[in-house]
């Protein structure tokens, strides 16, 4: 006997929009963060008037694509077909957990789901490297397994009219003037606020995922209403070729060559740098250059590396990545027969610096100690890698030595045996993480990234009186630094990626240049400097403009100014100044100037440093474009 599913006499007519809205509901409760991040504090207001009807608009939206699906797939297939709903019911629980992954991401980063968060998952390397728990894993099949489950009683009680029985025709009109009234309501209320500049509507907007502004400016130009005048904080990005480097570089050969050593610790911000915490490094600085304001090239991995090896601001990345192109640094390594062990303790395909950095580099040069290993073991396997290589390599060539630590990446790997701090977490599950409720928890997690910290520290003594043993600290150039920050809600951000506030961005440097007094250098610094001070160890004779961005390293009493760099934005930092510019056409992100450690400006001293520092600013708009083919 054939079997219904279910049996059509049972059914509720109008099903599909009685699952519509109930997961509608069900959409609403899960993305109420998404209200609470953009309006902490309701009020009888303009503000209140907007967030209210466009978390109640942009819920109607998400859940559109479920009844459209949902008739298309009734009008198409036979009736009494079990696709339809088993489309609706996928289709919800798909966006819903969406959603959810897209709050999670809002509430530590400040960015949604997009482009980045793609490459990460899709990248070999990149889920890794975001150092997830078993506990993560757990907390997002229980999220994943919820939703589905409501769902499916949503579906369930829809089909049979368990909760109700609605008339198609009236509830469908009713839906679509609800969600037109939603949707012109917060339209115009932000358009009114685009021409007032209310920061508290436009800065806010962008909680919502997909959201779309609606800006009336002309039209209110042209009604004769006074506007506020609209600032441009955008670039736009040029799909030109590369120019790279501007000139054929002229090099000199070094006499003598020095071996080169480069240790990157992944997420190690300045102020790790302590006796405390960093005993070894701390004493390794006393002895040699201690830059105390130095900044990676940018707030993420892939930024940082490119600004380190090439130079230049990281929004070359696509345009290097596309080309295959190898920086000059390594490129002359290799010319000049250096030896070359390059290692790291996460993955060189994510960031794809496999295709981009170290696209050249033979692929025997490069080491990667495999995941199944904890990050502090990995550190610890290379080191013990690195110090055989020391010991074993050919003495009569230089050599260079590359290696990226991976401990004081969260999860915050050390031996707990050796914890600096007792009071730990003994846990990080990033499900849990959420932006509103962090700040009281994030001591516990800041000592265990402390005590990662610590353990990088032991692996890199090791080195540093391994160096010492061999009498190699007179012919060895030897540089650490970490390769971006990390934020503990200081500014209520949690890790990198989202912004270029100190906690993110400022990092520690120590130099060890043979000959070189010890001294502490408090000037503003960069990792494009760090490329150029390889590219002239090298014995580069033609001037730097032409191949780098970064400055002369070893020179004293530079004041910036500085470039920072994400994947849609630049920041120009000055001694005085924080300023930041997006180079997407996409982004719209309105953000106001702030002092150099981030500290807010009122309106008439941001316009006073912005007119002083105006040739800093548009000097880095100009560097955006200056290795890129003239079209």
């Amino acid at each position: 006997m054939q079997r219904d599913f279910p049996r059509q006499a049972a059914l509720c007519p109008n099903w599909q929009f009685n699952f519509y809205s109930l997961s509608v509901l069900h959409c609403l409760w899960l993305t109420r963060g998404f209200l609470a991040l953009a309006l902490p504090t309701a009020a009888v207001d303009f503000s209140t008037l907007f967030h209210v009807t466009a978390w109640l608009c942009y819920g109607l939206l998400y859940m559109t694509p479920v009844p459209l699906l949902g008739r298309a797939a009734e009008r198409l297939l036979p009736a009494g077909s079990a696709l339809p709903p088993l489309l609706v019911l996928a289709t919800s629980a798909a966006i819903l957990i969406a959603l959810q992954a897209d709050l999670l991401l809002y509430q530590l980063y400040e960015f949604h789901l997009n482009g980045f968060v793609w490459n990460v998952l899709t990248t070999p390397g990149g889920l890794e490297s975001l150092g997830s728990s078993a506990s993560t894993y757990r907390s997002v099949a229980v999220l994943i397994s919820t939703t589905l489950t409501v769902q499916v009683l949503n579906l369930l009680a829809s089909r049979r009219g368990l909760l109700f029985c609605l008339q198609y025709v009236r509830t469908w009109r009713w839906a679509l003037t609800l969600g037109s009234v939603l949707f012109l309501t917060q339209g115009i209320v932000y358009g009114i606020s685009d021409l007032q500049h209310r920061g508290d509507v436009l800065d806010n907007s962008k909680a919502y995922p997909l959201f779309q502004r609606v800006r009336i400016r002309s039209l209110a130009g042209r009604l004769g209403v006074n506007t506020a005048p609209a600032t441009s904080n955008s670039l736009q990005q040029s799909r030109a070729a590369l120019r790279y480097p501007l000139a054929a570089p002229r090099f000199a050969p070094p006499s003598p060559p020095l071996n080169i050593v480069l240790l990157v610790a992944e997420s190690l911000r300045w102020d790790q740098l302590t006796p405390e915490t960093m005993p070894n490094t701390w004493q390794f600085a006393a002895q040699n250059l201690h830059f105390t304001r130095h900044y990676s090239s940018g707030n993420g991995t892939r930024e940082a590396l490119f600004g380190l090896f090439y130079g230049l601001y990281g929004s070359y990345w696509e345009a290097f990545l596309h080309a295959r192109q190898s920086p000059l640094v390594l490129d002359r390594l290799q010319e000049l027969g250096y030896q070359l062990d390059l290692r790291t303790s996460a993955a060189f395909t994510y960031p794809e610096f496999d295709k981009t950095v170290f696209s050249k580099v033979p692929p025997q040069s490069l080491h990667e100690e495999g995941d199944e290993l904890p990050a502090w073991q990995r550190d610890q396997a290379n080191m013990n890698a690195l110090l055989d290589f020391l010991q074993k390599r050919n003495r009569t060539q230089p050599f260079f030595s590359f290696f990226f630590l991976e401990s004081t990446h969260a999860s915050y790997s050390f031996p707990e045996g050796q914890a600096l701090l007792p009071d730990y977490s003994r846990n990080v599950d990033f499900t849990q993480l959420h932006k509103l409720d962090t700040r009281t928890d994030a001591g516990p997690l800041l000592a265990r990234y402390r005590n990662a910290g610590h353990w990088i520290d032991a692996q890199l003594g090791r080195l540093y009186q391994a160096l010492a043993e061999q009498g190699l600290l007179e012919s060895t150039l030897v540089i650490v630094t970490g390769d971006h920050g990390e934020e503990f809600m200081e500014t209520g951000r949690w890790g990198h990626n989202s912004t270029f506030v100190e906690e993110q961005t400022h990092v520690p440097l120590v130099v060890h240049y043979p000959g070189r007094p010890a001294a502490r250098r408090e000037e503003l610094s960069s990792h494009l400097d760090i490329a150029s001070l390889l590219l002239q160890t090298l014995g580069l004779q033609s001037a730097l403009a032409e191949v780098s961005q970064g400055r002369n390293l070893l020179e004293e009493g530079g004041s910036g100014p500085v470039v920072l760099s994400d994947w849609h934005s630049l920041a120009v930092l000055t001694p005085a100044l924080k300023y930041r510019i997006s180079y997407l056409a996409t982004t719209a992100e309105r953000w106001q100037p702030t002092a150099a450690d981030d500290t807010a400006l009122d309106e008439d001293t941001a316009a006073r440093l912005l007119s002083e520092q105006r040739g800093a600013i548009l000097g880095a708009m100009q560097g955006f474009t200056a290795f890129r083919a003239r079209e």
